[in-house]
C-alpha cells in the first residue's frame, strides 16, 4: 500500500505593517529624549548634536526618536524648552522692578547649568511653541504693572526679551572647538599689544578691560563670568524701562 503522502503547511503571509509607534522605546517620552539630548548638548556641545547619537544614549531606533520629535529643529526646541521651564519667577509676589530683575537672573542661572546651550536659546526664542507661555505672560503683566500698553508694550518687552538673552549669548558664547589654546593665546597677545598712539582710550583702559569685556575677552562665562557687569546690566535695563514708562505717562 502506497504510503500516503503529507503536504507541509504554507507559510502564514506576514501581518500588514500599520502606522504607528516604532517598536522598542517603551515608555519613551517627549521628555526623556530631551534631557538625553540637553546632556548631549552639555558634554559635547550644541555643533556636535545628532539625533541619531540621541537614539543611541537611549538604546532605541532613530526611527522611535523621529516618532516622537519629527526634527532634529523641534529637538531642540525642547531643548530649548527644558532649559527655560524654571526662569519665569511666581507670579504676584514681587513688584515689577523686582520681577524682572529675579527673571533676568534666573535666566542667568540656567544657562550657566548649561552654557552649550547659549546660542541655541537666542535661535529658538525668536519662535518656539514649546517654550512656557508662563514667561511670555509674566513679562507682559509686569511692563503692564509699569504703565505700558498698546505698542509702548510690544516695544517694552522686546526689549527686555532682547536685553535678557543678549548679554547671555555673549558672555556665553562658544570658544573654538579646535585649538581652543593657541587661539587665547593669539587674542591675548594682541590685546596686549595694542599701540597707545593709535588707541589711546582703549589702551589707558586695558586693565580693566582685558579678559573681562566683550570683544577683549579669550575666556567665556564658564571659567569667567561678568557678575558685575551683569547686575550692571540689570539696573540699567530697568532704569532704561523707568524713563521710558514715565516719557510714556508724561505723552
Amino acid at each position: 500500500m502506497a504510503a500516503t503522502m503529507t503536504k507541509n503547511p504554507l507559510p502564514k503571509p506576514p501581518k500588514p505593517r500599520t502606522a504607528g509607534r516604532p517598536s522598542g522605546g517603551a515608555g519613551l517620552t517627549k521628555q526623556r529624549i530631551a534631557e538625553e539630548a540637553l546632556a548631549q548638548i552639555d558634554e559635547f556641545g550644541l555643533g556636535a548634536f545628532s539625533m541619531r547619537e540621541v537614539a543611541a544614549r537611549l538604546d532605541v531606533y532613530p526611527a522611535t526618536v523621529h516618532w516622537h520629535v519629527s526634527t532634529r529643529e523641534a529637538l531642540l526646541a525642547e531643548v530649548a524648552a527644558l532649559v527655560m521651564a524654571e526662569v519665569a519667577p511666581p507670579p504676584g509676589r514681587l513688584i515689577w522692578k523686582e520681577w524682572l530683575a529675579e527673571l533676568f537672573r534666573r535666566c542667568r542661572a540656567a544657562v550657566r547649568r548649561h552654557p552649550n546651550v547659549a546660542q541655541l536659546l537666542g535661535a529658538q526664542l525668536v519662535s518656539n511653541g514649546s517654550l512656557p507661555m508662563e514667561l511670555v505672560e509674566g513679562v507682559l503683566a509686569a511692563l503692564s504693572e509699569a504703565g505700558f500698553e498698546g505698542e509702548q508694550l510690544l516695544e517694552a518687552y522686546n526689549c527686555v526679551v532682547a536685553a535678557m538673552l543678549g548679554f547671555l549669548t555673549m558672555e556665553f558664547s562658544p570658544l573654538p572647538a579646535d585649538n581652543t589654546q593657541a587661539w587665547a593665546e593669539e587674542l591675548r597677545e594682541r590685546v596686549h599689544t595694542i599701540r597707545p598712539l593709535d588707541h589711546p582710550v582703549l589702551t589707558r583702559n586695558l586693565p580693566q578691560l582685558a579678559n573681562k569685556a566683550f570683544i577683549l575677552r579669550w575666556d567665556n562665562g564658564t571659567t569667567v563670568p561678568l557678575d558685575g557687569s551683569f547686575e550692571r546690566h540689570i539696573q540699567i535695563t530697568i532704569d532704561g524701562l523707568e524713563a521710558f514708562a514715565r516719557r510714556v505717562e508724561a505723552a
